[in-house]
């Protein structure tokens, strides 16, 4: 067993070398001592002057030349001024040009800031001017719906508060409010006794057309001819109370129909028994026996 292992071994080296016949050389001669061969050369140049660095030469070859000229090269280097100093005049160089890309992309990066800057104060410009156009407006609208609100008062004869104006700027009177059957009545006859029998309203002379509106919110509950009043109109309103228009030359409405204050329900004439155009009118509180106008419309804020 023992043998069959002894001649399968793996050789040795030393084995291997007796088998090929290789002589190994000493270590001194090897590549890794080239460079402390020529050193040592070198040194014996140093020491010993030139009779030892000629035969060292002669026996290392090429090996001082080769070790000994970058050395002297940079002895030489380093005791050129003129090298030096244009040395230092690249370094310096570079670093001015290092220091100029450097301010170049600090001046490039200031700029853009500053346009930005720039911009910005341009777009709040221009918001501020849009803000205060639309202040502007808004108080120009402001002004007119007030001017139309008390032009829309003083034709009805109501107080500003008592008129509304929508968004297109129509107005129209508030909801509950009262106003006057016609815009700027002239008043010609009151109620009391008159040649012999009672004159149940007041009468207010204005020339045929003249348009009359309901005074408040109510309903249609009479539209048509009646004995001495002409053609008229009796509506009702959310208080139960009733007004009656007389000798009117034409109705706008039917009965059962929903009137808002200020609507206008027909024109004014002279119908019926009458002794010229005028308005008759008569408030009849809950329905019932009429009452002076007058002193009625006065507590509700109107006025002629």
């Amino acid at each position: 067993m023992s043998s069959y292992s002894g001649r399968h071994r793996t050789p040795t080296r030393a084995e291997r070398r007796a088998a090929t016949g290789r002589r190994r050389l000493p270590k001194a001669f090897g590549a890794g001592y080239a460079l402390p061969t020529a050193a040592a050369a070198t040194l014996v140049v140093t020491a010993g002057g030139a009779t030892a660095a000629q035969s060292t030469a002669l026996a290392s070859g090429t090996a001082v030349s080769a070790f000994t000229a970058p050395a002297a090269q940079h002895s030489e280097a380093l005791a050129d001024p003129a090298l030096a100093e244009r040395s230092k005049g690249e370094v310096a160089q570079t670093v001015a040009g290092y220091t100029d890309l450097a301010q170049r992309r600090q001046e490039s990066s200031q700029s853009v800031a500053e346009g930005q800057g720039r911009a910005q104060e341009r777009q709040r410009v221009a918001r501020d001017k849009k803000r205060k156009e639309l202040a502007a407006q808004k108080r120009e609208a402001a002004k007119q719906r007030a001017a139309e609100k008390k032009a829309a008062a003083k034709e009805l004869g109501v107080s500003t508060e008592d008129v509304t104006v929508d968004a297109a700027g129509t107005p129209a009177v508030a909801d509950g409010a009262w106003v006057l059957p016609l815009t700027n009545p002239v008043f010609t006859s009151g109620f009391g006794p008159r040649w012999g029998r009672m004159h149940a309203g007041d009468d207010f002379g204005v020339p045929i057309g003249t348009p009359l509106r309901a005074m408040s919110n109510g309903e249609v509950v009479f539209a048509g001819q009646q004995s001495g009043y002409g053609t008229m109109v009796d509506i009702r309103y959310t208080d139960g109370t009733i007004s009656r228009y007389g000798h009117m030359s034409s109705l706008q409405v039917t009965v059962g129909q929903k009137v808002s204050a200020g609507e206008q329900v027909g024109l004014s004439g002279n119908s019926g028994r009458s002794t010229g155009p005028h308005l008759h009118l008569e408030i009849h509180p809950g329905g019932g026996e009429p009452v002076a106008p007058r002193s009625w419309l006065a507590a509700k804020g109107l006025t002629y």
